[in-house]
């Protein structure tokens, strides 16, 4: 079955200023507004489990994009460190949300140095992988803290559902995501040297979003 597949360098487009400009217009309109708010009451709660309870001192936001969270990050009493291959796209955070701790760099060479009180936070990278690049995301992450939430998206929302029957009786389709088990996920987890604490589904059916919160082995 056909499997979405990011070209090889599909980093490149977020360095280009005007489409880092217009990136937030993914998150307008009543139906994405409502979705973004139901992943970020998501993403609190897991936030909060990841460090016992509750807000963490620091979270690191790595790839941080634009901020999508950074202001209710901050909101719940943490420092938010953002990472980022794109200064473009950090450009634009900073015009959004004022000056804070913005750093280039890449994840698998990470310039960071953060306390033990950090809760990392990936919400749009691994779509972008297949198994292998994943587990080294993920390997590459635990460097940067021992606490994580991490988003996947296994092709278990109703969207690609529709598209795989779409694909089956010969209909046209969008190209799917790749499926992944809920064991494949954990595996992914183990062999990058995490425990799974908990997987979330954002919004069953609905969202392509599952949370995944982790505590390093």
């Amino acid at each position: 079955m056909p499997v979405s597949k990011p070209p090889t360098d599909w980093t490149g487009q977020y360095n280009v200023a005007e489409i880092a400009a217009r990136y937030d217009r993914r998150y307008r309109g009543p139906i994405r507004r409502m979705n973004n708010q139901r992943i970020w009451r998501a993403v609190s709660a897991e936030l909060q489990r990841a460090n016992g309870g509750s807000a963490p001192k620091w979270v690191v936001d790595v790839p941080a994009g634009t901020g999508r969270f950074t202001e209710r990050i901050r909101a719940l009493g943490s420092k938010v460190v953002n990472l980022d291959l794109s200064r473009q796209m950090l450009q634009v955070l900073r015009l959004k949300q004022g000056v804070g701790m913005e750093v280039v760099g890449d994840l698998h060479r990470s310039p960071l140095q953060l306390p033990d009180e950090t809760v990392l936070l990936s919400l749009r990278l691994m779509q972008h992988f297949d198994a292998t690049d994943r587990i080294a995301a993920l390997k590459s992450l635990r460097q940067i803290a021992a606490r994580a939430v991490i988003a996947y998206y296994p092709g278990w929302d109703y969207k690609n559902r529709l598209r795989r029957i779409r694909h089956r009786v010969g209909l046209p389709a969008r190209v799917v995501r790749e499926y992944i088990p809920a064991d494949a996920i954990r595996a992914e987890a183990e062999a990058a040297g995490w425990n799974l604490l908990s997987l979330r589904r954002v919004f069953p059916l609905l969202s392509e979003n599952v949370l995944l919160t982790l505590q390093a082995r």
